[in-house]
């Protein structure tokens, strides 16, 4: 297996880049665009390592010193820019790590690889600094911009890089790899690789969470009994919910999910589309209770109760109003 094939989706991504690794055509500036944990760190370390590999034939082998230590983030010619502040990156932090090293000939390969991740986050000082290099580049250099946002970027650094858009990978792709890479069970690889929305490394993340999957466990017992809770249930939930409260954007996501599973069993009736499977006998109750209209309104419901949580409105009273207020869409 090619080592670019480990690499779940984003093919025409890879076949570019072996494209222009076969015919001599790499580019001195890449941009990978692309939402946190959507694969780009792992892309660029995957071109580091095909790049600089030492075999012959078969890049990269996975074997030689090279691959060992970009795998290890120690190899001396594949320069990871890091910054101290977690909303900018300096023009100091740029000329230290880039621009007062990039003229210095690569120490093992034929060429010196620098990694901005979150480089949307470079202010236009810095941003002119990287520019710089870019239009004047050394012959071995290659520049990786790894960003969640394009249009952060100057146009004229646009202009000069090549942009490369990082897409959301399959969810059977996603589950395919939990099950075998991760070991989690069939079922809740369904669950998160649903709600990872084609995040590989948001799906990694949550699997491997105890407190994600408390949470979860706290959301589907809210769920599955909805349309019967009374206030006082509700209520208490509502207070419960406080303890995730840094991840309540979440915990309103697992509410869209089952919510998204009842308008498409109440529309299709197609389990093998439906996240909550294993919950299918609640589901129908519940698509039964629950017109299309009242679906749209709770829809609604979930939004409004984000943005007033965004807002700092008080926390407790607007999961408070989200609770009734879904209770008593239920005919």
């Amino acid at each position: 297996m090619h080592e670019l094939d480990r690499i779940l989706g984003n093919e025409p991504i890879k076949n570019y880049f072996l494209s222009a690794i076969t015919h001599d055509k790499i580019s001195h500036a890449y941009i990978f665009e692309g939402e946190k944990g959507s694969g780009k760190k792992t892309l660029a370390a995957a071109f580091a390592r095909i790049l600089l590999c030492e075999a012959e034939e078969g890049k990269p082998c996975g074997k030689c010193s090279s691959c060992i230590q970009v795998d290890h983030r120690n190899h001396p010619d594949v320069i990871w820019v890091n910054h101290e502040k977690p909303n900018v990156i300096s023009v100091g932090e740029i000329r230290s790590q880039l621009v007062s090293t990039i003229d210095i000939q690569p120490y093992k390969g034929p060429y010196k690889i620098y990694i901005i991740d979150e480089a949307e986050k470079m202010n236009q000082a810095a941003q002119n600094a990287v520019l710089k290099t870019i239009e004047e580049p050394a012959e071995y250099s290659v520049l990786f911009l790894l960003a969640s946002n394009r249009g952060a970027f100057l146009p004229t650094v646009l202009s000069r890089c090549i942009t490369m858009g990082v897409k959301p990978v399959p969810a059977p792709l996603i589950r395919k790899y939990l099950i075998e890479e991760k070991g989690i069970d069939p079922g809740m690889a369904d669950f998160y690789a649903g709600f990872a929305m084609g995040n590989v490394g948001k799906a990694a993340a949550i699997a491997g969470s105890p407190e994600f999957n408390q949470m979860r466990e706290h959301a589907l017992d809210l769920l599955r009994s909805f349309h019967e809770a009374d206030l006082y249930e509700l209520d208490a939930k509502a207070k419960e919910c406080r303890a995730y409260k840094d991840r309540i954007r979440e915990y309103l996501d697992i509410l869209r999910m089952w919510f998204r599973d009842l308008l498409i069993w109440k529309t299709t009736d197609d389990e093998s589309r439906l996240v909550f499977r294993d919950a299918l006998g609640s589901l129908r109750v519940q698509a039964d209770r629950l017109s299309l209209e009242a679906l749209s309104r709770i829809f609604d419901r979930l939004d409004e109760t984000e943005r007033r949580i965004k807002a700092n409105v008080n926390f407790e009273p607007s999961m408070d109003l989200l609770f009734f207020a879904v209770r008593r869409m239920f005919t």
